[in-house]
Protein backbone atom coordinates (compact mmCIF):
# COMPACT_ATOMS: atom_id res chain seq x y z
CA UNK A 1 0.00 0.00 0.00
CA UNK A 2 2.86 2.39 0.77
CA UNK A 3 4.36 1.88 -2.70
CA UNK A 4 1.54 3.50 -4.77
CA UNK A 5 1.11 6.34 -2.28
CA UNK A 6 4.85 6.98 -2.26
CA UNK A 7 4.90 6.96 -6.08
CA UNK A 8 2.11 9.55 -6.17
CA UNK A 9 3.57 11.94 -3.62
CA UNK A 10 7.11 11.72 -4.99
CA UNK A 11 6.04 12.23 -8.62
CA UNK A 12 7.85 15.30 -10.02
CA UNK A 13 4.77 16.22 -12.08
CA UNK A 14 2.69 16.47 -8.90
CA UNK A 15 5.38 18.64 -7.29
CA UNK A 16 5.52 20.87 -10.36
CA UNK A 17 1.73 21.27 -10.45
CA UNK A 18 1.50 22.16 -6.77
CA UNK A 19 4.00 24.99 -7.22
CA UNK A 20 1.47 26.95 -9.27
CA UNK A 21 -0.72 29.48 -7.46
CA UNK A 22 -3.53 28.85 -9.96
CA UNK A 23 -3.47 25.11 -9.18
CA UNK A 24 -3.52 25.70 -5.45
CA UNK A 25 -6.43 28.15 -5.63
CA UNK A 26 -8.34 25.86 -8.01
CA UNK A 27 -7.93 22.84 -5.72
CA UNK A 28 -8.98 24.91 -2.68
CA UNK A 29 -12.06 26.26 -4.47
CA UNK A 30 -13.08 22.78 -5.64
CA UNK A 31 -12.77 21.49 -2.08
CA UNK A 32 -14.92 24.39 -0.86
CA UNK A 33 -17.50 23.65 -3.58
CA UNK A 34 -17.86 20.12 -2.21
CA UNK A 35 -17.07 20.55 1.49
CA UNK A 36 -19.17 23.58 2.41
CA UNK A 37 -22.42 22.25 0.90
CA UNK A 38 -21.75 18.86 2.51
CA UNK A 39 -21.37 20.45 5.97
CA UNK A 40 -24.55 22.46 5.45
CA UNK A 41 -26.45 19.30 4.47
CA UNK A 42 -25.15 17.46 7.56
CA UNK A 43 -26.43 20.14 9.95
CA UNK A 44 -29.50 18.72 11.69
CA UNK A 45 -30.37 22.08 13.30
CA UNK A 46 -31.53 23.47 9.93
CA UNK A 47 -34.78 22.55 8.19
CA UNK A 48 -34.60 20.63 4.89
CA UNK A 49 -35.65 23.50 2.59
CA UNK A 50 -33.05 25.86 4.08
CA UNK A 51 -30.36 23.18 3.82
CA UNK A 52 -31.11 22.59 0.13
CA UNK A 53 -31.19 26.30 -0.62
CA UNK A 54 -28.01 27.15 1.32
CA UNK A 55 -25.94 24.19 0.10
CA UNK A 56 -26.93 24.74 -3.53
CA UNK A 57 -26.23 28.46 -3.25
CA UNK A 58 -22.77 27.78 -1.79
CA UNK A 59 -22.02 25.19 -4.47
CA UNK A 60 -23.03 27.58 -7.27
CA UNK A 61 -21.05 30.42 -5.71
CA UNK A 62 -17.85 28.36 -5.55
CA UNK A 63 -18.28 27.11 -9.14
CA UNK A 64 -18.87 30.62 -10.45
CA UNK A 65 -15.82 31.87 -8.50
CA UNK A 66 -13.68 29.12 -10.01
CA UNK A 67 -14.95 29.87 -13.52
CA UNK A 68 -14.27 33.60 -13.15
CA UNK A 69 -10.83 32.92 -11.67
CA UNK A 70 -9.68 30.45 -14.32
CA UNK A 71 -11.49 31.97 -17.29
CA UNK A 72 -10.87 35.65 -16.80
CA UNK A 73 -8.77 36.77 -13.85
CA UNK A 74 -5.72 34.52 -14.19
CA UNK A 75 -5.29 34.94 -17.97
CA UNK A 76 -5.70 38.73 -17.74
CA UNK A 77 -3.34 39.16 -14.79
CA UNK A 78 -0.69 36.75 -16.10
CA UNK A 79 -0.67 38.21 -19.61
CA UNK A 80 -0.78 41.76 -18.32
CA UNK A 81 2.00 41.29 -15.78
CA UNK A 82 4.18 39.47 -18.31
CA UNK A 83 3.68 42.23 -20.90
CA UNK A 84 4.58 44.88 -18.33
CA UNK A 85 7.64 42.87 -17.25
CA UNK A 86 8.82 42.61 -20.86
CA UNK A 87 8.76 46.41 -21.06
CA UNK A 88 10.36 46.90 -17.64
CA UNK A 89 13.15 44.37 -18.26
CA UNK A 90 13.80 44.55 -22.02
CA UNK A 91 17.34 43.17 -21.68
CA UNK A 92 16.36 40.01 -19.77
CA UNK A 93 16.92 37.00 -22.01
CA UNK A 94 13.84 35.13 -20.81
CA UNK A 95 11.57 38.02 -21.82
CA UNK A 96 13.28 38.19 -25.21
CA UNK A 97 13.01 34.44 -25.72
CA UNK A 98 9.38 33.84 -24.77
CA UNK A 99 6.47 35.88 -26.05
CA UNK A 100 3.91 34.59 -23.53
CA UNK A 101 3.88 33.75 -19.85
CA UNK A 102 2.73 30.21 -20.69
CA UNK A 103 5.80 29.61 -22.86
CA UNK A 104 8.07 31.03 -20.16
CA UNK A 105 6.46 28.78 -17.52
CA UNK A 106 6.96 25.70 -19.71
CA UNK A 107 10.64 26.59 -19.92
CA UNK A 108 10.90 27.30 -16.19
CA UNK A 109 9.29 23.96 -15.34
CA UNK A 110 11.53 22.05 -17.75
CA UNK A 111 14.28 20.09 -16.06
CA UNK A 112 17.57 21.97 -16.20
CA UNK A 113 19.35 19.28 -18.27
CA UNK A 114 16.81 19.77 -21.10
CA UNK A 115 17.03 23.55 -21.09
CA UNK A 116 20.17 23.77 -23.30
CA UNK A 117 18.25 21.93 -26.06
CA UNK A 118 15.40 24.42 -25.83
CA UNK A 119 17.81 27.37 -25.93
CA UNK A 120 19.55 25.88 -28.99
CA UNK A 121 16.17 25.63 -30.73
CA UNK A 122 15.32 29.21 -29.74
CA UNK A 123 18.66 30.45 -31.11
CA UNK A 124 17.81 28.90 -34.50
CA UNK A 125 14.74 31.18 -34.70
CA UNK A 126 16.79 34.37 -34.29
CA UNK A 127 17.45 36.63 -37.23
CA UNK A 128 21.04 37.15 -38.25
CA UNK A 129 22.74 39.77 -36.12
CA UNK A 130 20.52 39.24 -33.08
CA UNK A 131 22.16 38.17 -29.87
CA UNK A 132 21.64 34.50 -29.06
CA UNK A 133 19.73 33.55 -25.94
CA UNK A 134 22.13 32.36 -23.31
CA UNK A 135 20.96 29.89 -20.71
CA UNK A 136 23.05 31.46 -17.98
CA UNK A 137 21.53 34.87 -18.78
CA UNK A 138 17.97 33.67 -18.29
CA UNK A 139 16.74 34.89 -14.95
CA UNK A 140 13.96 32.36 -14.51
CA UNK A 141 13.40 33.48 -10.92
CA UNK A 142 12.41 36.96 -12.07
CA UNK A 143 9.92 35.67 -14.66
CA UNK A 144 8.54 33.01 -12.32
CA UNK A 145 8.15 35.55 -9.53
CA UNK A 146 6.29 37.95 -11.79
CA UNK A 147 3.98 35.22 -13.12
CA UNK A 148 3.24 33.71 -9.70
CA UNK A 149 2.94 37.15 -8.10
CA UNK A 150 0.37 38.18 -10.70
CA UNK A 151 -1.51 34.95 -9.97
CA UNK A 152 -1.62 35.82 -6.27
CA UNK A 153 -2.78 39.35 -7.03
CA UNK A 154 -5.34 37.90 -9.45
CA UNK A 155 -6.53 35.46 -6.77
CA UNK A 156 -7.11 38.21 -4.25
CA UNK A 157 -8.73 40.56 -6.74
CA UNK A 158 -10.77 37.89 -8.48
CA UNK A 159 -12.03 35.95 -5.50
CA UNK A 160 -12.47 38.85 -3.06
CA UNK A 161 -13.80 41.56 -5.37
CA UNK A 162 -14.82 40.42 -8.86
CA UNK A 163 -16.40 37.02 -8.11
CA UNK A 164 -18.88 38.24 -5.46
CA UNK A 165 -20.00 41.15 -7.65
CA UNK A 166 -20.51 38.91 -10.70
CA UNK A 167 -21.91 35.83 -8.96
CA UNK A 168 -24.67 37.36 -6.84
CA UNK A 169 -26.87 38.48 -9.75
CA UNK A 170 -26.43 35.02 -11.33
CA UNK A 171 -27.09 32.76 -8.34
CA UNK A 172 -30.69 33.65 -7.44
CA UNK A 173 -32.10 33.25 -10.98
CA UNK A 174 -30.40 29.84 -11.20
CA UNK A 175 -31.79 28.81 -7.81
CA UNK A 176 -35.25 29.95 -8.82
CA UNK A 177 -34.98 28.07 -12.14
CA UNK A 178 -34.26 24.80 -10.30
CA UNK A 179 -37.12 25.42 -7.88
CA UNK A 180 -35.19 26.54 -4.81
CA UNK A 181 -36.15 29.67 -2.93
CA UNK A 182 -35.36 31.03 0.51
CA UNK A 183 -37.38 29.47 3.32
CA UNK A 184 -39.11 32.81 4.02
CA UNK A 185 -40.11 33.10 0.36
CA UNK A 186 -41.50 29.55 0.42
CA UNK A 187 -43.61 30.39 3.50
CA UNK A 188 -44.87 33.58 1.79
CA UNK A 189 -45.74 31.65 -1.38
CA UNK A 190 -47.66 29.06 0.66
CA UNK A 191 -49.55 31.83 2.50
CA UNK A 192 -50.37 33.51 -0.82
CA UNK A 193 -51.72 30.21 -2.17
CA UNK A 194 -53.84 29.71 0.96
CA UNK A 195 -55.24 33.24 0.74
Amino acid sequence: MIGPIQNIITNPNLFSATQSVATQVSVETCLKAVGRPAFILMDNQIDTQTKKFSSTKEFLYQLICLGIYLGAVIPVFKKGAYSIAKKMYPDEAIFKAFKTSDDAMKFIKTKSEKRPEIVTELNKTLKEGENPYKLEDMNTNLANGIIQGSSILGSVTGLAIVAPIVSHPMIHPILKAVGLTKHDETKKENLDKQA
